[in-house]
């Protein structure tokens, strides 16, 4: 998204998909966090967690009911989080400043564990998905990835990477972290059983996101400043032939059979290009609002919903047909999506000012919005309870 260049950080995300699927339910998007999960979080229907990052606390919403909790205090400027494949554990990433932290919250309790240091400042992270390690980019000038072990919560060394590391994905697998890094437009892959970086593999300029085939052989990156995205073959770390796709591209969402990928592109008119994967070459661009940002995949591969920046909007795109619907208002500045297993109602946090709206995708209808603390930024959930996107991951 050209404002997060703009204002030279470019802040990506990670998802939370559901269970049990290959990469991300119906989408593989972003740094997908599968594995075995053995329950929702905490509520009688499962909990979306919202962190805000001015007010510097995480506000629990119950399913069942569209209410917000009792807020939880999480650092001084929360913008990124991960659950764990149990849902156990909730990690909120603070970005404030050049020490940045991160704390653990019990979803069991509700309560913030001791922060865990690293370099800072944070803007992505991600978790492997057998749940047991969580890596947290650095965007400094030292250009680092922090390990962090989450059956003791101790940080282990930093992982030397490029310059201003913002994004970071887990292979299905587990086996190898990918890092985009923004200042050197390079892919590092970090083998997670050593955290020993391999070679620097390069891409476009201003990486910015990816997102795996659910098979893992491909990597998709898209190049915000370059107009492209980069396939990187997994199993040589060489990249393919960029593929051109419009101005500012950002998010890429994927389909379950991993035949197409999404790109949302900032350009002019906002619009999202399809790649088909076979081929590597993009479709015809669909119209959506200004400064369309994440988006997410309905369990039943159905639809594909499109947060738009500037727009204060979300576009709802029949993926049968690659036709655009009647956007949806919600709340100005639309940072976060999700969408519950049953595949039933969408979330979109909304920064301005501080809501979360739930769609039924049975209707198209945005319901009540649902006041959060000022300036939420991302959603996360236990994988049995729903895949989430957020411009922050």
């Amino acid at each position: 998204m050209r404002k997060y260049l703009a204002a030279g950080a470019l802040i990506a995300s990670a998802v939370t998909p559901l269970a049990a699927i290959s990469g991300a339910g119906a989408a593989t998007t972003g740094a997908a966090t599968t594995g075995a999960a053995t329950g929702p979080a905490a509520g009688p229907a499962g909990t979306l967690y919202v962190d805000n990052q001015i007010s510097g606390t995480v506000t629990p919403i119950s399913i069942a009911t569209n209410t917000a909790g009792k807020p939880i205090k999480a650092g001084s400027s929360p913008t990124t989080m991960q659950i764990t494949p149990n849902g156990k554990t909730v990690y909120v990433i603070d970005s404030g400043g050049p020490g940045s932290t991160v704390t653990p919250i019990s979803t069991a309790t509700g309560k913030p564990g001791p922060p865990i240091k690293v370099q800072g400042p944070a803007y992505a992270s991600a978790i492997t998905p057998d749940g047991k390690t969580l890596y947290v980019a650095n965007a400094s000038k030292s250009g680092t990835v922090t390990p962090i072990s989450t059956a003791t919560n101790k940080a282990g060394p930093p992982i030397k990477v490029g310059s201003r590391p913002q994004f970071i994905a887990v292979t299905p697998n587990g086996k190898t972290a990918y890092v985009a890094n923004l200042g050197s437009g390079t892919v590092t892959p970090i083998p997670t059983a050593t955290n020993k970086p391999g070679p620097p593999i390069k891409v476009g300029s201003g990486p910015g996101w990816i997102t795996f085939t659910p098979n893992g052989q491909t990597a998709y990156v898209s190049n915000n400043n370059a107009g492209t995205v980069t396939p990187i073959s997994t199993a040589t770390s060489k990249p393919g032939k960029a593929i051109k796709v419009g101005a500012y591209p950002y998010a890429i969402t994927m389909t379950a059979d991993g035949k197409t990928a999404y790109v949302s592109c900032d350009s002019g008119p906002g619009t999202v290009v399809p790649i088909a994967t076979a081929t590597n070459t993009a479709g015809k661009p669909i119209k959506v609002g200004d400064e369309p940002g994440v988006s997410l995949i309905t369990p039943n591969g159905k639809t594909l919903y499109v947060t738009n920046g500037a727009s204060a909007s979300v576009t709802p795109i029949t993926i049968a047909t690659g036709i655009p619907g009647k956007a949806i208002k919600v709340g100005g500045a639309p940072s976060a999506i999700a969408v519950t297993a049953n595949g039933k109602t969408v979330y979109v946090a909304s920064q301005v000012p501080g809501t979360v709206t739930p769609i039924s995708t049975a209707t198209n209808k945005a319901g009540k919005r649902i006041k959060t603390g000022n300036t939420p930024w991302s959603i996360v959930c236990a994988p049995t309870v729903c895949q989430s996107s957020s411009t922050t991951g």
